[in-house]
């Protein structure tokens, strides 16, 4: 991207080659399809409108604008929660449950209705769930082809093959442009880090079903008091989501600070995500991130550097001003430590301190700071920092020893891909001429 040829300022009309316009709107193009097409939202509630519909979907695609890594993580864990159901389905003899269903079950595609003796509606079930009910004997297992699934699926199949072709002729330009030398601005870059991100996602979603808005009503055998009392060794204890959360609930690190900075958000008023208001919950709220396994890990960590080291491609290049250029430099190297020692900082954090069990031992250590004397101020602001939820939900306390240096990375990462994204519109206004120059095709292709 180093280039010293003569700057050209302002405007630039459209030419027989490139202008400002062709620039922004192919790249602005680019990501909107990248970031739309790649989202696959849970089913909605049944009472939900069009629009609410479209919210959940819309606020899918603000992760993927405002921070990739989150969708990524996202995807990553819906995926290998959906290999972990067909290991479960498969061991115990059902051999005809696929990836597909799993997809379909954890999106909450099955829902189970309790007995008029339970005073509740209906709910949806995950795949965990439904699994250790059918195990159990508690509901039968539902003999659903993977056909009807598909046929309930309406994928827009010719949004993601346009996504696809303009991606692709995105990359190959862009490629070239590098092999002659011809400038290649930062907004350019940000472009092909959505459109890695879009791959890899897209790749852990192709089997999971696109706007279905109709579940499948499962009834159980018994009532859901004699279920929780012979699974659940504390079936008076309360629940945050729906009566059969202990049956799967197993709250990951990122999903618990995930929800903790959602919160934050609603107290400042922002509801970029909205968690269910009716209890049981009427849906599986799109946002969540389920546990993410080794294999998902394998494919994440080279992606979050891949994705982090973009940026720095532009270390030597041209900028409208030596401060943009510092400012960049100190936002690429940011957010690559944040992918390099953020990524370490989580293992720890998953290995060491949010092991099996962290939720209980944590529930029993905060209900005895409650019912025990208050100790002072700092004691009191702690207990509140740890947990946040309205309803203090035990399963999404944190504590200050993980949160503190994990809110540290992020403020710092949201600064620099906040000032990313706005040189990248920014940084428009001054570019070398070769900036608008195009590919010369002819060099690959003859008489072109």
């Amino acid at each position: 991207m180093n280039n010293t040829l003569t700057a050209t300022r302002a405007w630039v009309s459209e030419p027989d080659g490139r202008g400002t316009w062709g620039i922004l709107s192919t790249c602005v193009l680019t990501i909107i399809l990248c970031c739309w097409t790649s989202v696959s939202p849970n089913l909605p509630a049944q009472t939900d409108s069009a629009f609410k519909k479209w919210r959940y979907k819309f606020d899918l695609a603000c992760i993927a604008l405002l921070g990739s890594e989150f969708l990524l993580m996202l995807a990553l864990g819906q995926w290998s929660s959906a290999r972990r159901s067909v290991q479960d389905f498969d061991e115990a003899g059902y051999k005809d449950w696929t990836i597909k269903h799993a997809f379909f079950a954890d999106m909450g595609g099955f829902w189970i209705e309790p007995p008029k003796i339970d005073l509740l509606p209906s709910f949806p079930l995950d795949a965990k769930q439904l699994y250790i009910l059918v195990k159990e004997g508690y509901i039968d297992y539902p003999l659903l082809e993977e056909e009807e699934i598909k046929d309930k699926s309406k994928s827009d199949g010719l949004a993601r093959l346009i996504t696809i072709a303009q991606a692709l002729w995105f990359s190959f330009n862009c490629i070239f442009r590098f092999a002659q030398g011809l400038f290649v601005t930062s907004l350019e870059l940000t472009t092909l880090s959505f459109i890695l991100v879009f791959v890899v996602t897209s790749y852990c979603w192709y089997h999971k079903p696109m706007d279905i808005n109709r579940p499948i009503i499962l009834k159980p055998k018994k009532s859901l008091a004699i279920i929780r009392s012979n699974l659940d060794q504390h079936s008076e204890s309360k629940w945050y989501e729906t009566p059969l959360e202990f049956l799967s609930r197993d709250e990951w690190f990122c999903s618990r600070f995930w929800k903790y900075y959602i919160q934050i958000l609603h107290y400042m008023h922002i509801p970029l995500f909205t968690r269910p208001r009716r209890r049981p919950y009427d849906r599986i709220p799109s946002h969540f991130i389920p546990n993410v396994d080794t294999q998902a890990e394998i494919i994440c960590a080279p992606t979050i550097l891949l994705f982090s080291s973009i940026f720095l491609v532009a270390w030597n290049s041209d900028f409208p001003s030596a401060t943009e250029k510092v400012l960049w430099r100190i936002a690429s190297v940011n957010t690559l430590a944040y992918g390099i020692v953020g990524g370490l900082l989580s293992l720890y954090l998953h290995k060491q301190i949010f092991q099996p069990g962290f939720t209980k031992a944590r529930a029993q250590a905060s209900l005895k700071r409650k019912q025990g004397p208050r100790t002072g101020w700092f004691s009191r602001l702690a207990e509140r920092l740890r947990n946040i939820d309205p309803e203090q939900d035990p399963n999404l306390e944190i504590p200050l020893r993980a949160l503190v240096p994990i809110s540290f990375f992020c403020v710092f990462y949201c600064v620099g891909r906040g000032f990313i994204l706005t040189e990248d519109l920014i940084g428009l206004r001054v570019l070398p001429e070769s900036a608008y120059q195009t590919v010369s095709w002819s060099k690959y292709v003859p008489y072109w």
